[in-house]
């Protein structure tokens, strides 16, 4: 049971907070992100998630950050604190939702249809994290659009805490965190999120299965003889990429409930391994590692590379995922289009995608004969087990690779990814320049309005 405790007349959770004082004259070099009292009943580990919209016109070039929370001692405390940046096309959609806690495994049934569409920027696993970019960097976190075709709508972050209350009662506990912006006159290097999900198009897996994006990609390809391979890659000197060398900063992925493993490689054009590292065992094909692993759709963690990793043209990230659909983890259920067959094809057929859901095997009004929703579609009536491709629903599956990366530095042999020359000496300055708080009072001496311009 969850609990969100009332303060005074009312209790408006993770809100944006606009202050009644003008803005400052200089822009706000910190940005304060909340997440709302609520109260864990003793015994139990909910994950929690809100989303905090900031009202922004111009990006937020990250360069430090700091995240805390309090009201955790002795059995209680949290799992992870993870704060991820939106970067869909429907802000106006998860605003709307802005204040509201949900619980959800992931955050998969908080937003918008494009929900998936983040990238984690900060995580935390104590009661304090802090943590900042190497000298000379800044992370661009940009404004999405209102809705698809529209202008900036602002700068939406997602805030996901999984808590933990192992005492016999229950406890209270929020949490903060807070986003230093990079000076503008130091001309940082401006790191760009990366992103691949390529292996959603040909994702399926059978009832009762376990299988690789590696091999269904590979059928994908086998049914499209006369179209370009898919490749589950990224790399730079491509089209929609990078132009030349790139310095990848961290890498993370994001998979859905039935996901189970996914691995990333550092390879060549040959698909030859160049990367090792502390290389991370795959758990389903013995002998195999990968230069980084996540095993946990929840929690997916990140690598992030000090140095970064210099990615030349005609080298690139290989990822891939291993999905089940049935084995240990819920099996999916959908309407069945054709008599005997399990319905769901793979998003990159033509007229593919994800079975219409439906949740009662034995209620034969669970699927219609039609649904305006799924067009040029008929089903018998029936809902069976199913086969679990991509899908943007909570109950479809995802395999993506995201992170960080910037520009390497031109002409700098051996130290492409050194940005610290773009550093000035002058110390970073974190207090007295005035802080926007979102979703909770501010306190801080000479705060912003709920704004970034």
């Amino acid at each position: 049971m969850i609990r969100t405790p009332l303060r005074g007349a009312g209790f408006f959770v993770a809100l944006l907070v606009l202050a009644s004082r003008p803005a400052p004259a200089r822009e706000p070099r910190t940005v304060k992100l909340r997440f709302p009292h609520v109260s864990v009943a003793a015994g139990t580990r909910p994950e929690l998630c809100v989303f905090v919209p900031l009202r922004a016109t111009t990006p937020f070039d990250l360069e430090s950050w700091d995240l805390r929370v309090q009201g955790a001692r002795g059995a209680f405390g949290i799992a992870h604190f993870l704060v991820y940046l939106y970067r869909g096309e429907r802000f106006a959609e998860f605003a709307a939702d802005a204040g509201r806690v949900v619980s959800s495994r992931a955050c998969l049934a908080l937003g918008p249809s494009d929900r998936d569409r983040r990238q984690l920027v900060a995580s935390g696993f104590a009661v304090r994290a802090r943590r900042a970019l190497p000298p000379g960097v800044a992370l661009r976190l940009a404004p999405t659009p209102r809705a698809p075709g529209e202008g900036p709508g602002g700068i939406g972050f997602l805030l996901d805490i999984n808590w933990v209350n192992g005492a016999d009662r229950p406890r209270v506990g929020s949490a903060s965190a807070t986003l230093r912006r990079a000076p503008r006159n130091r001309s940082p290097r401006i790191a760009l999120p990366l992103e691949a999900a390529s292996a959603e198009l040909g994702l399926l897996v059978p009832p009762s299965a376990l299988r690789s994006t590696e091999a269904s990609t590979a059928a994908l390809n086998a049914l499209l003889p006369d179209q370009p391979p898919v490749r589950d890659v990224w790399e730079p000197g491509v089209g929609g990429g990078p132009a030349g060398d790139v310095c990848v900063l961290a890498i993370t992925g994001r998979m859905h409930e039935r996901g189970r493993f996914l691995g990333v490689d550092v390879v060549d054009a040959g698909g030859n391994v160049l990367a090792g590292g502390d290389a991370v065992a795959n758990p389903f094909e013995p002998g195999r590692r990968h230069f980084f692993g996540a095993v946990d759709y929840t929690d997916p963690g990140t690598r992030s590379l000090q140095p970064p990793l210099l990615l030349r043209a005609g080298q690139m990230l290989r990822y891939e995922c291993w999905t089940e659909n049935g084995v240990s983890t819920p099996t999916r259920l959908g309407c069945e289009e054709r008599a005997g067959e399990p319905p769901g094809t793979p998003r990159g057929l033509p007229g593919g995608g994800p079975a219409r859901p439906c949740t009662e095997v034995q209620n034969p009004l669970a699927c219609p004969s039609a649904d305006p929703a799924y067009p040029g579609r008929s089903f018998t009536g029936a809902c069976v087990v199913a086969n679990a491709v991509g899908g943007a629903t909570p109950d479809d599956e995802a395999c993506a690779l995201t992170g960080f990366y910037f520009d390497a530095l031109p002409g700098a042999s051996g130290s492409s990814c050194d940005a610290s020359s773009l550093a000035h000496a002058r110390p970073l300055v974190t207090e007295g320049l005035g802080a926007q708080e979102v979703g909770g009072r501010p306190r801080a001496r000479g705060a912003a309005r709920g704004r970034v311009r």
